[in-house]
């Protein structure tokens, strides 16, 4: 049971890593205004939870 405990948050941990990667490499080439950047990562962030 402890093991299936580990797995899961190790893979939700390297989920959440990949995600964030991914992200920073999108938003690196983005050129528009840095609030408008905020609001459409955050809304990224909300779809890509649920």
């Amino acid at each position: 049971m402890y093991s299936a405990l580990l797995r899961h948050v190790r893979a939700l941990g390297e989920r959440t890593a990949t995600g964030l990667k991914e992200r920073w490499k999108v938003l690196k080439h983005v050129t528009l205004c840095p609030n408008r950047v905020g609001g459409i990562a955050r809304a990224a962030l909300v779809v890509n939870v649920k």
